[in-house]
């Protein structure tokens, strides 16, 4: 898994293989995060595209969710 310095230096688009790399998951998982509700990801044809940007964006959101809330922020 990569840090968010690594992160940054990303191309702006990743496939789910590269998805796969950057946070340490499977790549059939991968498939499952990327069909489910609220992820940023789209198709061209028949390959699947996630946005580096929405994707941080994402990250984000899901790290600041209500679950989390209660974990003290340094």
């Amino acid at each position: 898994m990569l840090n968010r310095d690594e992160m940054q230096k990303l191309p702006p688009l990743l496939t789910p293989q590269e998805l796969s790399k950057i946070l340490g998951i499977s790549v059939p998982f991968c498939y499952t995060l990327i069909r489910s509700k609220g992820f940023p990801s789209f198709r061209v044809g028949k390959k699947w595209i996630i946005a580096t940007d929405k994707l941080m964006a994402w990250i984000d959101l899901q790290t600041s969710s209500d679950e989390y809330k209660h974990i003290k922020r340094v």
